[in-house]
């Protein structure tokens, strides 16, 4: 295969900027004859998601399209997953060819310094802070449950059957409440990393290995892209048998809250209007 060739069946955004934040995506075919991964990254609207399309190569690069709809559509995130769970749902069940389609999903939403993660499946979610590393989802498989069940480590876990095997998902049901979608809500710092990743990426890394390198990726300042495009590579490197998408982003600091042209014309009011004289405090007696 030619570098030409590589290239085509790749996409990278680049480093993109928005108030506060600096990402970037990265994905790949990998092994596979077509790309059902998909991602967002907009930090000019503080959103960010990979999505994993699932039930076979068209259907599943459609059911993920939809999501991706879905989550730019919306501004509430669990609103969004509602959206698209239905939107794949309904066309699963007009076209034939098509029955059986969901896909999986990891989601950030950052508004100053708060990001809320919304997450149905086997995508994840690691946060870099000051104070280390952590994974920010649960996976929904079959094998993740018995490990939690088991207590078993990471690396004995990938013994256990049943990894690909999603137990959530986006589109398989139609559903009510949004009690299935598991969310959390976290505090940014200045120089955290968010990294939002596919199976075909953290199957095949360590999460010692992952976590140690985001460690320094985030105290020596490594740009978004350059993160993204290392560890695509290196899950290519280390034989994934699926797509592989990665997005990071990066906290700069806080957005600044905009003050509304209107409050700021009360106040100027209420400071050129002459205060009246105090009146003495009546109690109001409860009946």
């Amino acid at each position: 295969m030619t570098v030409g060739e590589r290239e085509a069946e790749s996409e990278r955004t680049g480093a993109l900027e928005g108030p506060g934040l600096v990402a970037a995506a990265r994905t790949d075919r990998g092994p596979r004859e077509r790309n059902e991964d998909t991602y967002v990254c907009r930090p000019d609207l503080g959103l960010f998601a990979v999505i994993d399309g699932m039930g076979g190569q068209q259907a599943g690069a459609e059911a993920a399209a939809l999501a991706r709809e879905a989550l730019l559509g919306e501004r509430d995130l669990l609103h969004a997953f509602l959206s698209a769970n239905e939107r794949i749902h309904r066309a699963a069940r007009k076209n034939n060819q098509s029955r059986g389609m969901g896909c999986v999903a990891s989601a950030v939403r950052i508004s100053g310094s708060k990001a809320l993660v919304a997450h149905v499946g086997d995508t994840r979610v690691y946060l870099a802070g000051e104070a280390g590393c952590e994974q920010l989802t649960r996976d929904h498989t079959v094998a993740a449950h018995a490990q939690e069940q088991l207590g078993i480590s990471d690396s004995g876990a990938r013994q256990i059957g049943g990894q690909n095997q999603v137990t959530r998902d986006l589109g398989g049901q139609s559903r009510t409440g949004d009690a299935w979608i598991d969310s959390c809500e976290v505090t940014l710092e200045e120089g955290d990393l968010l990294v939002l990743c596919s199976d075909g990426v953290h199957g095949v890394l360590e999460s010692a290995g992952l976590f140690g390198r985001m460690r320094e990726a985030r105290r020596q300042s490594t740009a978004p892209d350059a993160l993204a495009e290392e560890l695509v590579t290196l899950a290519l490197a280390g034989g994934t048998r699926d797509n592989s998408t990665v997005v990071v982003v990066r906290q700069l600091r806080p957005a600044p809250k905009r003050e509304s042209i209107w409050k700021k014309d009360i106040l100027a009011w209420m400071k050129r209007k002459p205060q009246p004289e105090k009146a003495s405090l009546v109690p109001i007696e409860k009946r």
